[in-house]
């Protein structure tokens, strides 16, 4: 039950509440504590009108059974609850552990209540779980834990505790919140490739051919660590400034892939059955970015909506991936001339639930050398072919887009 709080007033008529009304409030009356409380009075009044002491007796002992719940249900308990998500971050398939401490932080009341955690999300279903809470004494503690499966990719919050308290005559009953909740990402569902995206002839060593040897670019100055060596030193910033520095450099051999997941509602017609294309399409996109990194590519994941990663790392475009829906409002125009003006790379991949776009890639092919269309749908036939000069692959699932990239060959 909510309360209305004074600073929550509409208008200069609302007058403050007392305190006193606002503990009243703070105690819901249970059906049978509304009717003890109506029998209570009426006992009591016919036992005075009437001559009768042993109506008023009983009367007066309903209602100091009505009073007596109100007590117990008025005292809020006082709670510390710390939570912890281990770990904060799965893919599909995998489980999380939800590790909570409880401690009475009162003085003098022990806690006896129900206890019940919730953890769900925007796209996932909201669960509730009991937690043993009983005769919990003043600065004792209690722990519990549960474990979440990960059924589906989302974000998941869980908590805060939620704990109901009833009198034992069930007259009066209450419900308080307690403790902050932590988050767990669930990525999309990993799937292993052995091939990389970067369309180009790769050396013995196992690098990219594609420039000239020794591209390496002056990126920045950082300051001198050890283990550096002493010929990156630029001796000139280091007299100035008092403290050694050293040229950063970055290697522009190194191929830069561009995932474009087309995130646009009318990219993923609506399936009541399952909304397995998007979900495959976020496993595609987490799948070749981790490829990327593991080959030590530079990445970037660029949806239609314009979300970017708040960090680095797989786990940055994970999280990405986690709260991404197909609700972008841009026109694919747009979309495109955003990619064309940007070029976030040297290899695009164009990941869309719908016919890709051939002409609009070909346009796109003046911007990146090499275009790769990912085509995901429900009943769609696992292949990877040349379709309008372009590269493209096509699958149902994230298992069969695997097994079409991996068998790909020189389409790829």
């Amino acid at each position: 039950m909510s309360e209305a709080r004074p600073d929550g007033a509409s208008g200069p008529a609302a007058a403050p509440r007392s305190a006193l009304a606002e503990r009243l409030l703070a105690v819901p009356v249970t059906a049978r504590g509304v009717g003890l409380a109506i029998a209570a009075a009426a006992l009591t009044a016919s036992g005075w009108l009437w001559g009768y002491p042993e109506l008023a007796a009983l009367g007066a002992a309903a209602a100091l059974a009505c009073a007596a719940a109100g007590s117990v249900i008025a005292a809020r308990p006082r709670l510390d609850v710390e939570r912890t998500v281990t770990p904060d971050r799965v893919s599909v398939g995998h489980t999380a552990t939800v590790k909570l401490t409880v401690r009475n932080a009162g003085r003098w009341r022990a806690v006896n209540a129900r206890a019940v955690d919730a953890y769900g999300g925007p796209s996932i279903e909201t669960r509730r779980v009991a937690v043993p809470l009983a005769r919990l004494r003043p600065g004792a503690s209690a722990g519990a834990s549960y474990t979440i499966d990960a059924e589906r990719r989302g974000v998941v919050d869980a908590g805060p505790l939620g704990i109901g308290k009833r009198d034992l005559l069930g007259l009066a009953a209450t419900a308080g919140n307690f403790g902050s909740a932590a988050r767990l990402w669930i990525h999309p569902r990993l799937h292993r490739l052995g091939r990389t995206p970067d369309g180009l002839a790769r050396s013995l060593e196992g690098t990219a051919d594609k420039v000239e040897q020794g591209s390496l670019t002056f990126h920045a100055l950082r300051e001198y660590v050890i283990g550096d060596e002493l010929r990156h030193v630029h001796w000139r910033t280091s007299a100035r400034i008092g403290k050694l520095m050293v040229k950063e450099h970055l290697d522009t051999s190194l191929p830069t892939v561009a995932i474009a997941i087309d995130d646009r509602a009318e990219s993923w017609p609506a399936s009541p059955e399952s909304p397995g294309p998007f979900e495959a399409a976020c496993e595609a996109a987490y799948s070749i970015l981790t490829a990327c990194f593991r080959a030590e590519y530079h990445a970037a994941l660029v949806p239609a909506s314009g979300a970017t990663v708040s960090g680095a790392g797989r786990d940055s475009y994970g999280d990405l991936l986690a709260e991404l829906e197909p609700n972008a409002k841009d026109s694919l125009d747009a979309y495109v001339a955003r990619l064309t003006a940007a070029r976030y790379g040297d290899t695009l991949v164009w990941i869309t639930g719908t016919e890709p776009p051939t002409d609009r890639l070909a346009m796109l092919k003046r911007a990146y050398p090499t275009v790769i269309a990912v085509h995901l749908a429900l009943g769609l036939p696992a292949s990877a072919s040349l379709a309008g000069g372009l590269p493209t692959v096509r699958a149902a699932d994230g298992d069969q887009f695997a097994a079409a990239w991996n068998s790909g060959g020189t389409r790829l």
